[in-house]
């Protein structure tokens, strides 16, 4: 929201405050609900089904038309494809697909106008942003129907979870929904179009989080959604006072869950856990089913390729990048879109009969959590927030040294001005409060591990129970 719409909410009553993400929780019903909604579902849960080779053909029908789509309106790729002799009739199967360069975030930060198709008028465009876990945010757009596949499929797995449209869900996750200056309860605001309420993870403290229990157990949610790190603290808490609050199921995302985070969160909830994985790209969704046997690669989303250090396709078990095309979004196609994760393919089937491919873990990053002075939590995932809009940040850092202090090492791009780093500090200490030291440091690169991993967040600082 922009600063004179956030200064409103910032200073209206609670009351207002929930009508206020009622009315945005509006405007995303009308935009991707109702009967259209039903539609994708009702399409999605035949094709989840398909045998491989029917995926496979399903698949490289959906790449002709974007191929197509992208050579006539994406000046990019039409330049991309000019240069190396090809014509869309080039590109008849998945295939076919190794004909096309593998696209890297810097292309985009620096094409963003060339990737956005030409027939698509900016009314049209819905602006996104990658979480920027690797600390390289990137901008892109998304079309109406790009947004309403993404929710169609994020639903089928939440049926999975026998969560169902209208069914009362507990957020955790990035928004600011409570302004950080709050520093009395309620912690949360209600959308009460789409029935969800969303807990500030901002001011979750080892102090208050009883108070966020008491609001859990009134509201009784049938489900908790959230980053494994949140659940696993509240999960904590809940088994350390010998209590439980039985759900329907819980659904974790944009972390890596830690087998011993299962336990405790499953525990504490009594109830299956649902881990997925997906990215603001809009190019990759994979989900578990009932059987919990893996992450299921979702083909009738994008198109996954797994290549090995050699540039080849990763056999079975094999690590490598993930390379993934979007197959639904057509105002800012992603096509072999490099993403910063690592995964590998399982040998193994399903015994759901589900054909789609399993999936290994992502392996990421060891991520911590940032404990503030006051004894709030912070989820490592929630920082990433601020960076967001920032198109001139090369990667980044942050480390916390002590409960005092944090350092953010900055590699810039050209076009990184002082204006990015007052909103930078500005949006920290929203998050972690004006009594944390926040010290930026602009560095040349930003050293790996001894393994060759990136960690974005190091905290030095252990939880507080």
């Amino acid at each position: 929201m922009n600063s004179s719409i956030e200064k409103l909410y910032n200073n209206s009553p609670v009351f207002f405050q929930n009508i206020g993400i009622s009315l945005y929780g509006l405007k995303i019903y009308l935009r991707e609900y109702g009967k259209k909604l039903q539609i994708e579902l009702d399409k999605l849960d035949k094709s989840q089904w398909y045998s491989i080779n029917e995926l496979k053909e399903y698949q490289s029908e959906k790449l002709r038309k974007l191929i197509k789509h992208s050579y006539n309106h994406v000046p990019y790729y039409r330049n991309i494809m000019d240069s190396r002799r090809l014509k869309p009739d080039d590109i008849k199967t998945i295939k076919d697909l190794y004909k096309l360069p593998v696209l890297t975030k810097n292309d985009i930060k620096h094409n963003l106008n060339e990737l956005t198709a030409n027939n698509y008028k900016p009314s049209q465009l819905i602006k996104g942003h990658t979480s920027g876990t690797t600390g390289t945010p990137l901008q892109f757009y998304y079309d109406k129907h790009a947004c309403l596949v993404k929710n169609a499929v994020d639903w089928r797995q939440k049926n999975e979870g026998e969560i169902d449209i209208g069914d009362k869900i507990a957020l955790f996750l990035g928004r600011v929904a409570v302004p950080i200056t709050q520093g009395k309860p309620p912690y949360w605001r209600t959308n009460w179009i789409l029935n969800h309420r969303f807990y500030s993870s901002f001011h979750l403290s080892s102090n208050n989080i009883d108070k966020y229990i008491d609001d859990l157990e009134r509201f009784q949610p049938a489900a908790f959604e959230g980053y494994p790190s949140t659940a696993y603290i509240i999960a904590r808490f809940l088994l350390s006072k010998n209590k439980s609050l039985p759900l329907k199921a819980v659904f974790t995302s944009s972390e890596t869950l830690f087998p011993q985070q299962r336990e405790v969160i499953e525990k504490a909830f009594k109830c299956p856990l649902y881990d997925f994985y997906g990215m603001a790209e809009r190019v990759i969704f994979a989900t578990e089913c009932s059987a919990h046997e893996g992450h299921h690669l979702n083909m009738d989303y994008g198109i996954t390729e797994i290549l090995n250090k050699d540039n080849e396709p990763a056999s079975d078990s094999e690590m490598g990048r993930i390379i993934a095309t979007g197959l639904h979004n057509y105002a800012m196609p992603l096509i072999r879109y490099q993403t910063s994760d690592v995964t590998a393919l399982k040998k193994n089937e399903c015994s759901c009969g589900r054909e789609f491919p399993l999936m290994e873990d992502v392996t990421t990053k060891a991520e911590d959590v940032i404990t503030t002075k006051d004894g709030r939590l912070i989820s490592s995932s929630i920082l990433t927030h601020p960076f967001k809009p920032m198109r001139y940040v090369a990667e980044s850092q942050i480390i916390q040294e002590d409960l005092e202090h944090i350092r953010i090492k900055i590699v810039k791009l050209p076009g990184y001005k002082d204006d990015d780093t007052k909103y930078l500090l500005n949006e920290f200490i929203k998050r972690v409060g004006d009594d944390m030291k926040i010290d930026i440091e602009f560095v040349e690169s930003i050293p790996r591990t001894k393994m060759g991993k990136f960690r974005w967040v190091i905290s030095k600082v252990p939880l507080g129970f």
